[in-house]
């Protein structure tokens, strides 16, 4: 860190969070045997804008439509901060490896045609919290939602409609992929990952964009079908060896999957729901496309398939969305959508799997919420014949208790239920649900909307209840095709299971309550997975499958909206499972990330020893290992009859109490809570209910209850359901909900890993659904839980600060050396990247000798002391822990070396298109850059102010001489008439 060089400097005086500084005055001084840093910092009045957002508008929009943001300088999102000036002192070796966490490099302000400066962030030069932040900004601003990240698009929820999805913007997104594709073989994309270009401001590409996305995943796929189609290995190898003949990449050498996946993630509220929609559009109208290019017989059929596969949302979205605090259509249910090609790229079928339906939410709504869609659709809709039928008559929404505890029963989006609810029972059609089928659906729907209103009455002093005869109860027992008495003895009584045979115990009315909540669950719960099994039969094509042998593939695109990573005041079960979901991700997104910029590294031919990344499997470890981890103590609590929060509690403290990740203070103990440090930060958990949640099973009462139900459409129901005692005692399997998940879980990991991943990560810019309200501090906190930052983290770990020729060239052109003639010799980019490099080793050995010395004086020893001491052995060569060379003491060393050696030495690679630069090496050329830039300015100061003092003084000459002359003169004169008085 240099004088004169723009940084970020943390600060709570701005909203922001960040405010654009300049260092002003720079010092390093010694404080007890330490060296540190003093630096003075300024407010920089030019900075935290950019100087195209006037002028730059958004690809998407009009003018009419653009809005107009004057934020240069300090007139906009910095007019709150009043003029400063801070001195601080920081650690040297903290400052060389950019890790302070007040203080970051900013770039230098420079007019960019690109909003923000960069499409792609990874182009950013300083690639850090505030200059993500900074940018996204930017493009917010100007009505671009849309921001790569390497791998990652972001996808910032703008709250209103916008002119980004019209067909026109569609067939640009085509065209282009269509053309890309078109010229694979010469410029072959990277596997999984957008396109990246080499300079993000070259305009090769459209902004980015989910349909983007969607087209880069279906192009990979079609090139893979290709090339299975035209001999598989000897295709591909053939064209490696065309690639290796342009650029030698061994990371294109690897196998590249034919199958994608898209992976689609964010907080509730951030626009997933919206977002797999989109995907999937897109996905119909390229379907649609291949089917108008090839015969009529089939359009029609996979039209159909469209159609189906489309109209799958209003379904699940009436049964697994409801209305949150933070979203009024938040899918309270992660899904994976695996949809089919064929070979002509015709949409064919597709699957879905879902996860972790928040069942609880049919019991507990907070304030500002509703529970499922479909309980509001419904009551809303209901014709006359259906309220009779159902028993309905006049009951409104404030009548049943699932839904009116909130008092929350309308969506702030203005969107009709009963719109919603016609488009839920056409798409039902669509999807071969018979009337008949709805119709025993939609009276399911009522059964647990009266079972919700079910009371009980205490009896035996509490110890006994009795179910009461009221409409509710008797409108439950009708419905759900069983008497009255059965209804009753499944709720007020339970059978446990012993070893010297089955007991029946009478339950009191809490536990009564506990056990229609159960019913309830299990009832919807196994309706939602009827529900996803007749969807699945609907729009899967059983006909499409890989038949090599007759040149037939198919492939597929896997499409997987999951819940965020979450964090509340209290966070409990749900949370636990959601959280460990992204752990499970993340994990997979860093390794992706990480075999990305291995490619990176190896298609620009640089040396480069593969670095370690930032790994989360002890916190993997916390949650799943067999015997200490969180979820096997949980389920052996759930084995036992006995077991219970509290002792499960106790175990826990006892057995994962000494893993690292795992926090349980005195403060948190007396509440049976405890914390993990996930990769997004701690959470605290809260322990009530886990052991219930866990089991999620219907009492054996209840099961047997359904079993003599006359209703044929819970008999179709009864595989669905988790029943108590299945599977025989101690089947951890069959008792754990936990152990279903992770199960569902690791499936879902491997079929990730045998797919092509693309990212698309979803921010909500505030908590008040408002559209151009952008709140900084929500949108880093989603960066860190989306895994944006942690991606970021995988990048620096590596050579995190890259130029293109050119740019490297124009910047640092000053460092080559002189020649004879006074001119540069360094004529290409090659000879200067050798220049500097020995710059830059001289400069760190410089470094090295003084901090020896520094220690040799600190560690004086008196003369005898000296004697006594062994001697003093050789030192041992250093380690380049980036390229795993010894580092060479001597020039003569290190002027051996090969020009790639000695590049990796001191911290740089020259690549095919960029130069590539490890922090501690920019710090180090920016350094030497900003001496001779110094050294340059005296010397052309040095040069103006002699030029200057010379003309003055030959101005003064000249009129000294002048003077000289007339006073000579007018003395002469004066001897002259003074001569002549005399000689008259």
């Amino acid at each position: 860190m240099e004088r004169g060089q723009p940084v970020w400097l943390r600060s709570q005086a701005s909203r922001w969070g960040w405010v654009p500084a300049v260092i002003h005055d720079r010092e390093e001084i010694v404080i007890k045997g330490i060296t540190v840093i003093k630096i003075t910092l300024r407010d920089d009045p030019n900075g935290g804008g950019d100087a195209a957002t006037e002028a730059a508008s958004s690809p998407y929009l009009d003018a009419d439509l653009h809005r107009s943001n004057s934020i240069s300088g300090g007139d906009g999102y910095y007019a709150d901060v009043e003029p400063f000036e801070v001195t601080l002192t920081i650690d040297i070796e903290s400052a060389e490896r950019d890790e302070l966490e007040d203080i970051k490099t900013r770039d230098y302000e420079a007019t960019h045609r690109v909003v923000g400066g960069v499409d792609d962030l990874i182009g950013l030069t300083h690639l850090h919290e505030p200059a993500i932040l900074h940018a996204l900004r930017l493009r917010y601003d100007a009505d671009i939602i849309y921001t790569s990240t390497g791998p990652i698009l972001i996808a910032i929820n703008p709250f209103k409609s916008m002119p980004l999805y019209t067909d026109e913007v569609m067939q640009r997104y085509r065209l282009e992929g269509e053309h890309s594709s078109s010229t694979a073989t010469k410029a072959p994309s990277r596997p999984g990952a957008t396109k990246k270009v080499v300079d993000a401001n070259d305009g090769t590409r459209l902004p980015p964009h989910a349909y983007q996305t969607a087209d880069d995943a279906y192009r990979a796929m079609m090139r893979g079908i290709e090339m299975s189609l035209s001999g598989g290995a000897a295709r591909r190898q053939k064209t490696q060896r065309s690639r290796s003949n342009q650029i030698k990449d061994k990371a294109d050498d690897m196998e590249t999957p034919t199958d994608q996946s898209i992976l689609v993630s964010g907080e509730s509220g951030a626009g997933k729901t919206v977002t797999t929609k989109i995907v999937l559009n897109y996905f119909a109208m390229l379907s649609r496309l291949a089917a108008e290019a090839h015969d009529g017989a089939e359009k029609a059929t996979d039209q159909e398939v469209e159609k189906q596969v489309l109209q799958s949302n209003p379904i699940l979205e009436a049964f697994g969305n409801a209305r949150t605090i933070r979203n009024d259509n938040s899918s309270r249910f992660g899904k994976y959508i695996n949809i089919n090609f064929n070979q002509t790229g015709r949409l064919t079928g597709a699957s879905i799997d879902t996860y972790l339906l928040e069942k609880v939410r049919l019991i507990h709504q907070k304030e500002g919420e509703r529970n499922f869609h479909i309980f509001y659709q419904f009551l809303k809709s209901a014709t006359e014949e259906e309220r009779e039928e159902f028993y309905l008559s006049d009951m409104q929404l404030e009548d049943f208790a699932l839904v009116k505890q909130s008092e929350t029963f309308e969506r702030r989006d203005m969107v009709s239920d009963v719109d919603m609810h016609r488009e839920m029972i056409e798409a039902m059609d669509t999807m071969g649900f018979s009337s008949i089928m709805v119709n025993d659906i939609m009276r399911l729907i009522v059964t647990i909307l009266y079972a919700g209103n079910m009371t009980f009455t205490e009896t035996n002093r509490g110890e006994a209840c009795e179910l009461d005869e009221n409409e509710a109860s008797l409108a439950v027992s009708s419905l759900l095709g069983v008497s009255f008495e059965n209804l009753a003895a499944s709720l007020t009584s339970r059978v446990l299971f012993l070893r010297e045979g089955n007991v029946t115990k009478q339950l009191n009315a809490n536990q009564a309550y506990k056990a229609s909540e159960a019913l309830i669950k299990a009832i919807y719960g196994a309706n939602f997975d009827f529900i996803v099994e007749m969807i699945n039969k609907s729009i899967h094509n059983e006909k499409e499958v890989k038949k090599r042998g007759d040149k037939t593939v198919s492939a597929c695109i896997g499409l997987l909206d999951i819940f965020g990573f979450e964090t509340f005041e209290s966070n409990t079960y749900e949370q636990m499972c959601i959280n460990y979901t992204n752990e499970t991700l993340q994990q997979h997104f860093n390794k992706h990330v990480f075999k990305l910029e291995q490619q990176e590294y190896e298609r620009e031919g640089i040396l480069w020893k593969f670095i370690s990344f930032p790994d989360n499997q002890d916190v993997l470890d916390l949650v799943e290992m067999k015997r200490v981890g969180i979820m096997s103590v949980l389920d052996e609590q759930c084995i036992v009859e006995w077991g219970s929060d509290d002792k499960f509690v106790q175990q826990l403290y006892h057995r994962c109490g000494g893993h690292d990740r795992f926090v349980a203070t005195p403060q948190q103990t007396p509440y049976a809570k405890f914390s993990i440090e996930h990769y997004a930060g701690y959470v605290e958990y809260s322990t009530e209910e886990w052991v219930e949640k866990n089991k999620d099973q219907l009492p054996a009462a209840s099961v047997e209850l359904i079993q003599s139900s006359t209703f044929d459409y819970v008999t179709k129901l009864q595989r669905f359901v988790r029943a108590e005692g299945a599977g025989g005692r101690g089947s951890v399997a069959q008792k754990s909900v936990g152990a279903k998940f992770m199960e569902c879980l690791r499936d879902l990991r491997s079929r990730i890993d045998d797919t092509a991943p693309h990212y698309i990560r979803c921010l909500k810019p505030n908590d008040d659904l408002l559209p151009d309200e952008f709140d900084p501090k929500n949108i880093v906190e989603q960066l860190r839980y989306s895994g944006v930052l942690e991606a970021v983290r995988v990048s620096r770990a590596g050579y995190p600060i890259r130029y293109t020729h050119g740019v490297f060239m124009n910047r640092y052109y000053m460092l080559g050396d002189l020649g004879h003639d006074g001119t540069k010799r360094n004529k290409d980019i090659h000879t200067l990247a050798k220049f500097i490099a020995k710059h830059v080793w001289k400069a760190d050995q410089r470094k090295m000798k003084a901090r020896e010395l520094l220690a040799a004086t600190e560690q004086k020893q008196s003369f005898s002391e000296r004697r006594k001491a062994p001697k003093v052995q050789k030192r041992k060569k250093r380690l380049n822990a980036q390229s795993n060379i010894d580092i060479p003491d001597t020039e003569e060393e290190f002027d051996n070396l090969d020009f790639g050696t000695r590049c990796a030495v001191a911290g740089l690679q020259l690549g095919r298109t960029k130069m590539f630069l490890r922090r501690e090496a920019f710090d180090r050329i920016e350094t030497l850059r900003v001496a001779i830039l110094w050294k340059s300015a005296a010397v052309i100061q040095a040069t103006l102010r002699g030029k200057v003092q010379r003309m003055r003084y030959l101005r003064l000459k000249e009129a000294t001489i002048k003077c000289q002359a007339i006073i000579r003169y007018f003395l002469t004169n004066l001897e002259v008439l003074r001569a002549a008085r005399k000689a008259k």
